[in-house]
């Protein structure tokens, strides 16, 4: 247990490293812990009526909330109230509905500010992006006839990855396209929306 605890410390840690140091002046950079580890809390502690757990879990969320009202003028704060105090499953929705527009966040940020940054510093943010991602693909895979969409989600992903630069051992660099990654990030969150009409 101690090691597990140990673990799971270390890991929260590099998160706030990477948080911390990467695409400095948005939003993660006043986060604690990654977002994506406080989505899984939430969605496993309301699955098993843990409501006190996840009304301690949503203000570490704030500086997402507080970006989306902002860049999309989209206030979810009280949808999510409403349906924790309802206890209802429309409360993975609108949870869903924020991890969306997290995935938006961090792409329009790479989009405006990786001109200036490395392959180095933007992977890291891509990855946090899939794994939120992670948490809808679920949902989406609910429905079998959706198997292909969300294939096509993740190629894109892999696809955007690829498109934010590399360095080979041999010190060749190959420097990011972000014309082409906005392409990619477009088609994920056109991909997305089409199965998520109510985002």
């Amino acid at each position: 247990m101690k090691n597990i605890f140990s673990s799971v410390l270390i890991f929260a840690l590099s998160c706030i490293l990477v948080v911390s140091y990467s695409i400095a002046g948005i939003y993660q950079s006043e986060l604690k812990i990654a977002p994506y580890k406080v989505y899984e809390s939430i969605f496993e502690n309301f699955k098993n009526k843990r409501y006190a757990e996840v009304r301690q879990a949503i203000p570490y969320l704030k500086p997402v909330l507080d970006t989306i009202k902002t860049d999309f003028a989209l206030d979810l704060q009280p949808e999510i109230q409403s349906a924790l105090k309802a206890k209802s499953d429309n409360f993975y929705t609108v949870i869903e509905k924020l991890i969306f527009y997290d995935i938006q966040i961090i792409f329009i940020s790479i989009l405006e500010q990786g001109e200036n940054q490395s392959h180095q510093e933007l992977k890291p943010w891509l990855k946090m992006a899939y794994a939120n991602y992670l948490l809808l693909s679920p949902t989406i895979l609910k429905n079998k006839e959706n198997f292909s969409v969300d294939r096509e989600i993740k190629k894109m992903f892999r696809e955007a990855y690829s498109c934010l630069g590399s360095e080979s051992p041999y010190g060749k660099k190959i420097p990011p396209n972000l014309e082409l990654f906005g392409k990619r990030s477009d088609k994920i969150i056109e991909n997305i929306v089409n199965v998520f009409p109510e985002f």
